[in-house]
Order: structure tokens, then C-alpha cells, then sequence
């Protein structure tokens, strides 16, 4: 009965886990990123701190703010990141949501940010993951863009794709971005 009652136990948990593998988010081109963000900026991470917002886990990032490209963030933003860690819990709880936006201490970052009405403690990231790129060195060692949406499905009026990865010159990605403002 106890071999049962194991194997039933670990269904629910591959059930569980193929589930938090899928993440469906609309398309946002760059154009609608830029027009819905309340602040555009990039900074480097300084500070990570697991929270609860009412019954889920967010994980808030400190940004401290380099270059502003729309909005007034001041010398640093807070940015609420879905999912996180609380191992002050008697029984230690971790939530994750795949595809969901990381942040690590130290990465440099470029940000489309917006307000959440159901999130108290910062700004969202536009689109899930969709509003936050690193900004890395390319094999030359210049600053380049990158962003991750491998694990998330998009949603378009032409129907759903798998997101890809992609890597763009920093100053050609600002210059985008800026025209996008300037034509507004």
C-alpha cells in the first residue's frame, strides 16, 4: 500500500512539473514594449529578497538605475519578479513559474517596467519575460542585448510559436527604442 501511495505521490509531481513548464504570454513587439512601459532603463541588480504578495512568492530585485530611456525612475527601481524561496517556513516553500523573469546580483540589465494593480512590492516586467534583456559582451567585447524566450509560448493573432533567444548591439537596440519614442 505504501509503494502505492509513493508512485501516487510521484505522478503528481511529474503532473505538476510538465505543467509549470508551460508559459503562455501575448507577443509584444519592441514597439508595443516601448509604448506600454512606464519606465525604460538599464542598471545593474544590487539586491534580491523573497516576498509574499498575498499567497505567492515574488522575488524583488533592487536595480540601480544607469541610463533612463522614458519615465522618472530616481537612482534606483524595484522590480517584482514572479516566484522565489522562503526557507524561514517550518517547511521550506519555493515557487517557480517557468519562463518567468531572473534577475542575479551583479547582472547588467536593460528593462521595460510597468505598474501592476495586484502587485504591491514593484514595478512587473512588461510581457513576463518579454521586458527584460541582459546586457552582455559579445566575443569582441562589445555590449550586446540578449534575451532568453525559449521557455515561454507566444501568443499572436497568427496563433502560438515557441519564443526564441536573441542578441542585438546595445547602442543599435537604444537607437530603436528611441525612435519609437521620438515618433510618438
Amino acid at each position: 500500500m505504501r509503494a502505492v501511495r509513493l508512485y501516487g505521490t510521484f505522478v503528481l509531481l511529474v503532473c505538476a512539473v510538465v505543467a509549470a513548464e508551460a508559459t503562455t504570454a501575448v507577443t509584444l513587439s519592441n514597439r508595443a514594449l516601448t509604448d506600454g512601459a512606464e519606465i525604460i532603463a538599464t542598471g545593474r541588480c544590487t539586491g534580491l529578497q523573497t516576498v509574499w504578495e498575498g499567497r505567492t512568492l515574488v522575488t524583488v530585485a533592487t536595480v540601480a538605475v544607469d541610463d533612463v530611456l522614458k519615465g522618472e525612475p530616481g537612482a534606483t527601481v524595484t522590480v517584482a519578479l514572479p516566484g522565489g524561496s522562503d526557507s524561514n517556513r517550518r517547511f521550506p516553500v519555493s515557487m517557480t513559474f517557468a519562463g518567468a523573469p531572473q534577475m542575479t546580483i551583479g547582472e547588467d540589465v536593460f528593462l521595460f517596467l510597468a505598474r501592476d494593480a495586484d502587485v504591491q512590492s514593484g514595478l512587473v516586467v512588461m510581457g513576463f519575460s518579454q521586458g527584460k534583456f541582459s546586457i552582455v559582451a559579445d566575443a569582441g567585447g562589445s555590449p550586446v542585448v540578449s534575451r532568453d524566450l525559449t521557455r515561454v509560448t507566444l501568443q499572436s493573432p497568427a496563433g502560438t510559436e515557441r519564443g526564441t533567444a536573441s542578441r542585438v548591439p546595445l547602442d543599435a537596440f537604444k537607437r530603436e527604442i528611441r525612435e519609437y519614442l521620438s515618433s510618438r
